[in-house]
């Protein structure tokens, strides 16, 4: 990465506001270079609960055959630190990176075209996750835009392939279609043609297109949201590849929803809403979003999980990461994994999640020379780009499944007042407690917090490449870190490099027998390699090699010989001719 990049440039990802800014520019769209293709994955997934190490045989299931997972981004109305092309300094920026769970990521905001910033799209398409961009209509200004696009057909399929033209040219694969306006009865048929030609025509020109309709006008075009598949909406659904239900949904509502989809054996195309902040949602979100998805997987249906960034705006950057982590612990079990696949392609990654207090090159801090004093100065700025995240390790976090919780009703706070007490919960997980009252959160480690269980972290405090690394504690060296669900597969052996350091000096002796012990799994079942060559490799880091026996790993793990923390700063797998680079 060159030095300049890290400073903060001008060029902004921007939404469009109306019909004529759309038309205006839509023949003068701006390019983005380095916009990556979406990583292709495998036709089978794992179950959530299959992250656990301690499971010697992951279970695959069949992609086809279980339900999806959307997630709708929806932060203060989009376009904030994420809007800038080449990143910001503000390193508490909310940023996602729980992609191996997320098979279609939903860029939102109340603008009529929201195009998915270009971090986004990078960090979306590294993990084989598609994305949308929103197209929204509301109130009077929403019917007069849908007025003006259906005083003829011609103006319809303008409309839709200027959608088309900015998916395909910024390389998303798609959009949500959010209605929330009264249409006029009378052009309910030019309605259904557009989402008809909308989604015939990007399926020709976008590979792995969608086209998603959101619960909320009915064929009679009154602004109505139903909470289920049914007659006022099918006509819909059956023009596109997926309806995105509202939150307010009974299970009585979503068994009819299969009964109708099950006819077009389309069931896995109805998405359930699933609202973190609770808004009339079943549970109540929150860290009991679990108690809606649950219901939704009884059902056999999708979800669509909107708005997770509840756990950083609710919360707060300060304890964001942490929280982030319990939240999406509590769901796992009801999500499956997708597998990237890397077919004679280096895979690597050096954690970094997009963001960090300062940035990192071979353990180093960099830093960069005054161009007035010609002084070496060292970087102190933090920075934030969604584009420079990395591969990220599955949810490792089965420990931070609640084992208890405590949740007190809201009590008046005196006779005299009718205002009542902000309601106070207690969780508990195997190595602490949370206590929440309103948006304050207190995590307590419990005082035999991770004992025997292996625990894989992440920290922005230290970094080989980029603003992080993860920290591996290891309690128990009969088990090991499962850190990554591939398809990794060359033509020759596969050599792995491992660039790492130990938390306490007594370990950081380059000698073979402190190294990590790296883990593959194929069809034959799991070996463990023992690196034939350690090296020192940038400030106080070590790099591990190892030559394997195998061409082709479905899993990469980590365990340490020892009771105690080592901190991975980068994993690669190669073909054995590769040079070291």
């Amino acid at each position: 990465m060159q030095l300049e990049t890290m400073e903060v440039n001008e060029r902004v990802v921007s939404p469009l506001k109306n019909l004529k800014e759309l038309y205006n520019k839509i023949d003068s769209l701006v390019y983005w270079p380095g916009i990556f293709d979406l990583c292709k994955s495998t036709d089978y997934v794992y179950q959530g609960n299959d992250i656990d190490a301690y499971i010697d045989n992951p279970k695959r299931l069949q992609r086809n055959n279980v339900p999806k997972t959307i997630v709708c981004h929806d932060l203060k109305g989009g376009y904030l630190e994420d809007k800038y092309i080449d990143g910001s300094n503000e390193y508490n920026s909310y940023h996602f990176y729980h992609w191996n769970i997320v098979d279609t990521f939903i860029y939102f905001s109340h603008y009529f075209v929201t195009i998915p910033p270009f971090g986004w799209i990078n960090a979306a398409h590294r993990h084989g996750v598609k994305i949308l961009g929103t197209l929204i209509t509301e109130s009077a200004q929403g019917k007069e835009i849908w007025d003006e696009i259906f005083k003829s057909r011609n103006s319809v399929v303008k409309f839709a392939d200027a959608l088309i033209k900015i998916a395909q040219f910024y390389k998303f694969e798609g959009w949500l279609l959010n209605i929330e306006n009264e249409i006029n009865e009378n052009n309910i048929t030019q309605l259904v043609f557009f989402v008809q030609y909308l989604t015939e025509n990007i399926h020709k020109k976008i590979d792995n297109s969608e086209i998603i309709w959101y619960d909320s006008v009915i064929n009679t075009g009154r602004l109505s949201w139903q909470n289920e598949l049914n007659e006022k909406n099918e006509c819909f659904f059956n023009s596109c590849d997926g309806i995105f239900l509202n939150y307010t949904w009974t299970d009585s509502g979503l068994i009819e929803s299969v009964i109708r989809a099950n006819k077009q054996n389309r069931i896995k195309d109805i998405y359930v809403g699933l609202d973190v902040w609770g808004r009339g949602c079943p549970g109540g979100g929150g860290f009991n979003s679990a108690h809606a998805l649950q219901r939704i997987r009884e059902q056999g249906l999708s979800v669509a999980i909107f708005a997770p960034a509840w756990t950083y705006e609710y919360f707060g950057p300060k304890t964001f990461p942490r929280v982030e982590n319990v939240f999406w612990a509590q769901l796992m079990q009801y999500l499956y994994i997708h597998v990237c696949t890397y077919d004679n392609e280096r895979f690597i990654t050096t954690f970094c999640r997009g963001a960090g207090k300062k940035y990192y090159e071979y353990g180093k801090q960099i830093t960069y020379k005054d161009p007035t004093t010609n002084n070496v100065i060292e970087r102190n700025s933090s920075f934030y780009n969604m584009a420079m995240q990395k591969h990220q390790v599955i949810l490792t976090c089965p420990h931070l499944k609640f084992i208890s919780m405590n949740i007190l009703p809201p009590a008046r706070r005196n006779d005299q007042s009718k205002k009542l007490e902000t309601q106070k919960c207690t969780y508990e997980t195997l190595h602490e407690k949370i206590k929440v009252l309103d948006n304050e959160i207190i995590f307590e480690d419990k005082a035999d917090s991770f004992a025997g269980i292996n625990c894989t972290q992440f920290t922005y405090d230290i970094s080989y490449e980029g603003g992080g690394c993860i920290k591996l504690l290891s309690k128990n060296i009969r088990s090991y870190h499962r850190l990554f669900f591939v398809h990794v597969k060359f033509s020759k052996d596969i050599q792995a490099r491992i660039i790492y350091r130990y938390y306490d000096e007594e370990s950081s002796e380059s000698n073979v027998q402190n190294s990590p012990v790296l883990l593959l799994r194929n069809n034959v079942g799991v070996k463990s390699f023992v690196p034939t060559e350690t090296v020192q490799y940038g400030l106080e880091w070590k790099m591990s090699i190892f030559q394997t026996n195998v061409k082709f790993t479905h899993e990469i793990g980590v365990a340490l010989t020892r009771i105690g923390s080592c901190y991975i700063g980068k994993i690669v797998l190669e073909p054995t001719t590769s040079r070291l680079t």
